[in-house]
């Protein structure tokens, strides 16, 4: 194995460059969920597994294997955080669908149109036999879905002040419409 082919030394570190990258990638999304990491950290299992059998039987094709898995590796680890963000992004949605979310965030429409623009990097990989090719441009969407999220739920606590002042604004206008009314009424029937 000593005189193995320039390609494969290059390869080699390829690999070991990527998997450090895997690595780093595993790291930084287990504070949001370890168990979102499962699926990248079977990748490089997947990757050695590879590699071992590179070793014992020095067929490039085992080598090649390893590369992709590592690649998908760091492209699953984003992947997976994206997706759980994405799921966030909706319940937040979902729990302020009735009211003008820009009253509160002016540029409300900018952060839809970053965190749309990760849903559309992951559902564009989704059916992709090569989606681990697309590693390199996971975290940047990462990163923008996560600080626009992180933007939103801060906001939780103005946006549900806007629902109570909404809320006790219409009651109040339902009083004052009941209170026109049972004055007409009561004008009506005193002079009957």
């Amino acid at each position: 194995m000593s005189e193995e082919p320039q390609y494969d030394r290059e390869t080699l570190r390829e690999i070991s460059r990527l998997y450090q990258e895997a690595e780093r990638a595993i790291k930084y999304v287990e504070d949001f969920d370890g168990v979102l990491t499962v699926p990248a950290i079977n990748q490089l299992r997947y990757a050695g597994n590879h590699l071992i059998r590179y070793l014992a039987e020095n067929k490039q094709d085992e080598l090649r294997d390893a590369l992709k898995h590592v690649k998908r590796a760091t492209y699953d680890a984003y992947e997976a955080t994206i997706v759980y963000q994405l799921l966030e992004y909706d319940k937040f949605k979902n729990d302020y669908r009735m009211i003008s979310i820009s009253k509160v965030l002016p540029d409300y429409v900018q952060l839809q149109e970053k965190i749309e623009t990760a849903r559309l990097f992951v559902r564009e990989n989704d059916q992709s036999k090569t989606r681990g090719d697309n590693y390199r441009n996971g975290k940047e969407h990462l990163d923008q879905i996560v600080c626009s999220v992180r933007l939103l739920n801060t906001s939780r606590e103005e946006l549900n002040k806007l629902i109570v002042s909404e809320r006790n604004e219409f009651l109040w206008k339902v009083l004052a419409g009941i209170g026109v009314i049972a004055t007409v009424v009561g004008i009506i029937i005193a002079t009957l």
